[in-house]
């Protein structure tokens, strides 16, 4: 696990990562875009079966199922204030009495949009059994994750870099290690996760030029721990699937609450280093309206 201090004060070089527009619908700027797609995207020409073989011949590649999880109370909160209101005063408070956002958990709405989506994928035929799982800290994926998948009898590996944009707003803000094994057990944690948040600053907010570096490496880590798997499941949030876009050359595809694309990643023996020059967003810049 890397911190956000060592990783914005240390830039260094990563592999290149790529994709390829042969096998989704979402992957192909050539195919309209379409919410929902069908069967996850999955061109006509294709199979589950018949994609997952051809994964195998090809070491360098993985299919990554990318999961946004359900709504949040975080989600919903911003319509009850104006921009200002919420930019320069609410997001930084806990909640406002009735609803908590802080570390936010899934409205009974995100609720239902993740078993719908647990049923769409029972109810597509082969659908990939991923073989390795990996969930963001966060109280409404690691929800997310045991409404998806928690009935296949797996363990998701809790990683700090998967996390979405953090600083200044609480929702960004992670409980203590103690607390999610208290309120969530069954999850593995990666080796050296920290007692407490070490990364969320209430001063600033993370910029995008860190975030995509952090994508970077967390997708290099989960290459690395995963030799021989060819199926990967991440649970995560809108920021951080669409820095693993960017990095990965796809095109811009925005993700709904409780959506899930199936996307082919490789990593690539060419190297790649990050600028990490952008300023991170102060306060005073965040209150703009």
């Amino acid at each position: 696990m890397v911190t956000a201090q060592v990783v914005f004060k240390l830039p260094r070089p990563l592999p290149e990562f790529n994709t390829t527009t042969d096998y989704f619908i979402q992957s192909d700027p050539k195919q309209p875009r379409q919410h929902p797609i069908t069967n996850f995207g999955l061109k006509d020409q294709w199979t589950w079966d018949s994609l997952i073989e051809q994964i195998k011949l090809l070491p360098s590649h993985k299919l990554f199922l990318l999961q946004r999880h359900g709504e949040g109370y975080h989600n919903i909160a911003p319509a009850n204030y104006s921009k200002h209101e919420w930019n320069c005063y609410w997001q930084l408070r806990s909640g406002n009495g009735e609803v908590e956002w802080e570390d936010a958990r899934l409205t009974p709405t995100g609720q239902a949009q993740i078993t719908s989506l647990q049923k769409q994928i029972t109810n597509t035929e082969n659908f990939p059994r991923p073989h390795a799982f990996y969930v963001s800290p966060l109280r409404r994926t690691l929800e997310t994750w045991e409404l998806t998948w928690y009935d296949q009898g797996e363990v998701a590996t809790i990683k700090e870099l998967a996390r979405e944009t953090y600083g200044i707003g609480t929702e960004s803000k992670r409980h203590s290690k103690t607390y999610i094994e208290t309120h969530y057990p069954g999850f593995a944690f990666e080796l050296g996760f920290t007692e407490s948040d070490e990364l969320w600053n209430p001063d600033f907010h993370e910029s995008e030029q860190h975030r995509n570096y952090r994508a970077a490496k967390l997708l290099q880590e989960i290459f690395n721990e995963n030799q021989e798997n060819n199926v990967i499941s991440l649970v995560a949030h809108s920021g951080l699937i669409k820095s693993i876009l960017q990095v990965i050359g796809h095109r811009k595809w925005p993700m709904y609450t409780g959506e899930l694309i199936p996307v082919v990643i490789a990593m690539t023996y060419d190297s790649k280093t990050y600028s990490l020059d952008d300023p991170w967003r102060s306060l005073k810049d965040v209150c703009k309206v």
